[in-house]
């Protein structure tokens, strides 16, 4: 029997309408309605060629998925996106929750076969909850940046910047990696079992944005997750965006440390003067700047000669040092699997066989590394092949 539902799931996981995917097979939408809706079976190759678009099994059209992976584990609402523009398209909104939703269920069925350490994470949400608390008359921006300073010293202690994503791994923060969309450089959000994730996109590469992306996203996570995040007026997106900003600005540049760098360069206004302080910061240039014109370091001449020198050498789409600085990526999920490869708690073929999904599907919803599935498929051909050959012995 066909199971609709299965289709319906990772037809809106890849983002297609029903008349979007009914072009790429070569059906009328109504057939994929009928698909859907009323299990009707396709065609054999219509099954193949829908295994092939979306990298599963064609058993995963005919066969129950794993319980886990069916419960709505994310609630659209609580997706803070961090995208250009105040209106995320519904229907990039309706993709990025599908695919929450998935690698929320992803992690748990993986999470299902170890026993989770405490979160740090949550340790310091109560702390900052009751920082918040007893702060509650002071100015707004204020009580941002105390708990930037406090997140940083918990998180990072004496590490540098180019630390950072690992050790929100370690306290707890899910990180994955995947193509997002042009307009959208990241997004963050809690699950029903109360874990934190951070979704980034692949598509910039650098290192140094990278790292903005994640300090902006844990502003969110942990001074922003009792908010409806779907249901903001502009005015309300633009102040919680504003101060996820402050906020990466004062956790990944603490104020009294930065300026007295800051004060060292001997031409402030200079973009190349300032490279000595991303490699210390693992911040880009553009960031340094705009930090220093804030705190007061610059002045208006000194900010406008700054920008002028950018646009003109071209650094707004690529800095020096960019090539140079190594992409942080995440590593929490791989290394689990290599664990359970390697200590039998389960093999590559059963994961792919049981989620009826190729290796490339793992890659695309959650950056697993396909080589890491080969090395092991490998070691169990190999030893196939010996006990084969020992017969003939």
């Amino acid at each position: 029997m066909f199971i609709g539902s299965n289709l319906e799931c990772v037809r809106t996981l890849n983002g297609y309408s029903r008349k979007e995917l009914a072009e790429k097979v070569s059906v009328s939408e109504q057939a994929i309605w009928q698909y859907e809706v009323k299990n009707m079976m396709p065609e054999i190759n219509k099954i193949y060629e829908l295994s092939n678009l979306f990298n599963v099994q064609t058993s995963y059209f005919i066969s129950d998925q794993p319980k886990i992976l069916k419960e709505k584990s994310v609630e659209k609402q609580t997706i803070a996106f961090r995208a250009v523009s105040y209106k995320v398209s519904t229907k990039l909104l309706n993709k990025q929750h599908y695919q929450a939703n998935y690698v929320s269920n992803l992690t748990n069925y993986l999470l299902a076969y170890v026993k989770s350490p405490l979160m740090e994470i949550k340790a310091l949400i109560d702390e900052l909850d009751d920082l918040i608390e007893s702060l509650e008359d002071l100015d707004r921006i204020k009580i941002i940046k105390k708990c930037a300073s406090i997140s940083r010293k918990k998180l990072l202690g004496n590490c540098s910047n180019n630390h950072l994503l690992f050790n929100l791994e370690k306290s707890g923060i899910m990180i994955f990696e995947k193509n997002i969309d042009n307009d959208a450089d990241a997004f963050s959000f809690w699950s029903n079992r109360e874990i934190p994730y951070i979704i980034l996109g692949n598509n910039k590469g650098i290192a140094v944005r990278r790292n903005f992306d994640i300090a902006h996203e844990l502003c969110h996570i942990l001074l922003h997750r009792h908010i409806q995040f779907d249901n903001l007026s502009q005015a309300e997106y633009k102040q919680l965006e504003n101060e996820a900003n402050i906020f990466a600005a004062e956790f990944l540049l603490p104020e009294a440390e930065f300026i007295e760098d800051f004060n060292k360069l001997t031409k402030k206004s200079n973009p190349d003067h300032m490279k000595i302080l991303k490699e210390k910061w693992f911040v880009s240039i553009q960031s340094i700047e705009l930090r220093a014109y804030y705190l007061g370091l610059l002045t208006e001449t000194q900010n406008r000669y700054f920008w002028e020198s950018v646009n003109k050498k071209g650094y707004r789409r690529k800095e020096p040092l960019d090539e140079e600085i190594k992409l942080s990526k995440p590593v929490k999920i791989n290394s689990l699997l290599d664990f359970y490869f390697k200590e039998k708690v389960m093999t590559p073929e059963f994961l792919l066989n049981d989620l009826k999904v190729s290796p490339k599907f793992l890659n695309e919803i959650a950056n697993i590394d396909t080589r890491l599935i080969d090395k092991y498929m490998d070691v169990e051909s190999d030893k196939e092949r010996n006990v084969i050959s020992h017969l003939f012995k």
